[in-house]
């Protein structure tokens, strides 16, 4: 249990930094800068410090508090979780602080929060929760997905959660359920999001299981699901891979999967598509429909995650740590920021972890102890942010619930112990400050048949000497098999080597989305033309032109074309793409109206055509009665799969207005084609009562 007391008139202090935690040249400071200083017992922000005067007490002071200190209270180390020591009080007490808020948290955890340290402190609880989120229909197993899939899809996070938890617990009895229900979500989703032309899935940008409002104002949910994003196409490509990791661990299981290679597939489509080579690191999506274009900005949490999950090799791993720019209080969960957006200070911690992660992994101890101080910075001010009057700072702490202790937790057990777990023992590679340097020591974790205390001394990213029960070994790798009480040993050997750097920048916004008013003369007029700023147009995701003036030229040729003016404020940085202009040449269009509209309708139709070849192919539809978030189609020609329609509720759908649904590529014979529309399912509150497909639209590419 934690408490907050208020004690007034117990001593005066000084508000400067020297006071709290040491002068700036002090040995034991892990970070500096002119909004904070974290120090190895304290923390210092403008006049506010908050320092660990032991392993269960904080205390707070500051000229705008509501009294003259605070002092946070941890009731007693919580018993049964692995225990913490070392020489950095600040560490300590962030470590039992959210060790206690773990143990104590009765709701159900996010998937990130069980893979990055609560499958380890509370493998009992996770797998209760984990489990509990299979969907079990007609003797199948599913994920629970959210409300409105398959525009978002967060369960994929779920298959690396589960997969975590395995290689805590060795317990293999929930992985023929786990392996069914992963294998039955995976195959839908590949039905419904899959691009076979540029091998991703669709789906928004996810953050820590919520969906993030960082896509430009015209784009709506269908245009929202046809984007292709960084950290969900990392997570569907580990997920497959979870699946044939389990699989492995079932000798009796022998059903195939229907989908084999496909983590490797998405992977190398990841780096083909996002990676931006003049910036080194990852576009966070493409978007614009059936001709998509590079986001230019950066999503850190889905990148964080492909250099843990090794989409990102090691050089492209050192590129994207070094490269990414950093905000005041962290790394940015997206970047720039949005044209008029008032958050760049807010830094998530459980970006602020995976990302710490992330620079473990690429071997950049600047960028790990920046993270580091973000992170302590972040979960030890939010304690004191309700006692602030509203003449106090801005930006004083920022929790996320369980991510943030969740993240504290795994920077202790995953960075500064440095354990990664396998499915047949933990692998170590410490990654040590030289502020937190000296003797640290983790006891009473509970792994398969061990009780396990692991002792990390020194600083650094190299391993000196590595032992198990006294024994030294080459191999810095504890077996799973072994039993009773272990200690591991590890000396760090600190050497002047490659330190790495991190980018700074100041925050940056994106330009204005540009607003653009089309004559029939094919010119559009930049209604928002700001002077300074760049205008490239793209035509069907070719870079054509740059303009620096109001108005933008289109010169039509005889073929379908897509046109997007994306507005550059630096040779860096760019904006989002206007609404995409759609040029569709004389000839090229065929519409079939639905003679009887009817709800719920599963219509069958001919469409004859002059040339075979490749067609675009959409729906229009309107919504009479609102029952769910989205209708789920799939296309048969002349029998044949050709794809999924998905149509979400808009606006506009809801009032009456036909809408299109996302545009998909077909083939076509010449002569006589036969369509049908069928539901894909009507499970997991999917029916389809009060939607009216009106026509079909076919474009000649």
């Amino acid at each position: 249990m934690i408490r907050f007391v208020i004690l007034t008139g117990l001593f005066v202090v000084s508000w400067m930094a020297v006071s709290c935690g040491g002068p700036e040249e002090a040995p034991d400071r892990l970070y500096g800068s002119d909004e904070f200083t974290v120090y190895a017992d304290s923390i210092v922000q403008g006049a506010v410090c908050v320092k660990a005067v032991s392993p269960v007490r904080m205390i707070a002071t500051g000229p705008h508090m509501a009294s003259d200190t605070l002092s946070v209270d941890i009731d007693s180390v919580p018993a049964g979780m692995p225990r913490y020591e070392s020489e950095q009080c600040l560490v300590d007490f962030l470590y039992n602080k959210a060790a206690a808020e773990i143990l104590n948290d009765t709701a159900a955890a996010d998937d990130y929060a069980i893979y990055m340290s609560e499958a380890l402190l509370v493998p009992e609880r996770s797998s209760r929760t984990l489990m509990s989120k299979i969907i079990r229909e007609h003797g199948d197993a599913y994920i629970r997905h959210c409300a409105d899939w398959p525009v978002s899809d967060d369960r994929m996070s779920w298959a690396a959660a589960m997969w975590e938890l395995y290689k805590v617990t060795g317990d293999a009895s929930a992985l023929p359920e786990a392996v069914h229900a992963i294998e039955n979500s995976l195959n839908e989703n590949k039905l419904v999001m899959w691009d076979d032309t540029y091998k991703l899935m669709h789906g928004e940008q996810l953050h820590s299981g919520y969906a993030v409002a960082d896509y430009p104002e015209w784009m709506d949910a269908k245009d929202r699901y046809e984007s292709m994003c960084l950290g969900t196409n990392v997570m569907f490509a580990e997920a497959f891979k979870v699946r044939d990791s389990m699989i492995t661990r079932l000798p009796d299981y022998n059903v195939m999967p229907m989908w084999v290679g496909l983590d490797k597939e998405i992977a190398d489509a990841v780096n083909n598509n996002l990676w931006i080579p003049n910036l080194g690191f990852y576009s966070r999506y493409l978007y614009g429909g059936v001709y998509p274009i590079q986001s230019q900005a950066v999503d850190n949490f889905g990148q964080a995650l492909a250099i843990i999950f090794g989409i990102a090799n090691r050089e492209m791993a050192r590129s994207i740590v070094s490269k990414t720019p950093w905000g005041a209080y962290g790394v940015p969960a997206v970047y720039p920021f949005m044209h008029g957006d008032s958050k760049e200070g807010e830094a998530w911690p459980v970006v602020q972890a995976c990302w710490t992660m992330a620079a473990a992994k690429a071997g950049n101890m600047a960028a790990v102890e920046r993270g580091m101080a973000s992170l302590f910075r972040a979960y030890a001010m939010s304690d004191i942010a309700e006692s602030m009057d509203t003449t106090g700072d801005t930006v004083i702490g920022l929790s996320d619930g369980g991510g943030a202790c969740a993240g504290i937790a795994a920077i202790v057990l995953r960075v500064v112990m440095g354990m990664e777990l396998e499915s047949d023992g933990i692998v170590f590679a410490p990654v040590v400050p030289e502020a937190f340097g000296g003797r640290k020591r983790l006891y009473g974790m509970k792994y398969r048949g061990m009780e396990l205390s692991v002792t990390v001394s020194g600083s650094g990213s190299r391993i000196k000497s590595f032992s198990i029960n006294g024994e030294v070994r080459d191999r810095h790798f504890l077996p799973a098999d072994m039993k009773g009480k272990v200690n591991v040993e590890i000396i760090m050997d600190k050497q002047a080597g490659d330190y790495g750097v991190v980018t700074e920048e100041v925050a940056a916004r994106m330009p204005a989305t540009p607003a653009i008013e089309w004559g029939s003369d094919h010119i559009g007029r930049i209604t928002n033309f700001t002077e300074g700023i760049a205008y490239n147009i793209t035509i069907n995701g070719d870079f054509i032109d740059q303009v620096n003036t109001g108005y933008v030229r289109f010169v039509p040729q005889d073929r379908y074309a897509v046109v997007d003016v994306v507005p550059v404020m630096t040779e860096t940085w760019c904006g989002f793409s206007a609404r995409p202009y759609e040029y569709i040449p004389e000839g090229a269009l065929t519409v079939v109206e639905m003679k009887t509209p009817k709800k719920n309708g599963s219509p069958d139709f001919e469409v004859e055509v002059s040339e075979a070849g490749d067609y675009f192919m959409d729906v229009g539809y309107r919504v009479k009665k609102v029952l769910h978030g989205c209708a789920l189609y799939m296309i048969y020609i002349d029998g044949a799969e050709a794809g999924g329609l998905v149509m979400p509720l808009s606006a506009d759908s809801v009032d009456g207005v036909s809408v299109n649904s996302n545009m998909l590529r077909v083939k076509l014979k010449a002569g006589k084609n036969r369509f049908s529309l069928r539901h894909i399912r009507e499970r997991h509150g999917h029916a389809y009562d009060g939607y009216v497909i009106e026509c079909v639209r076919l474009i000649k590419q």
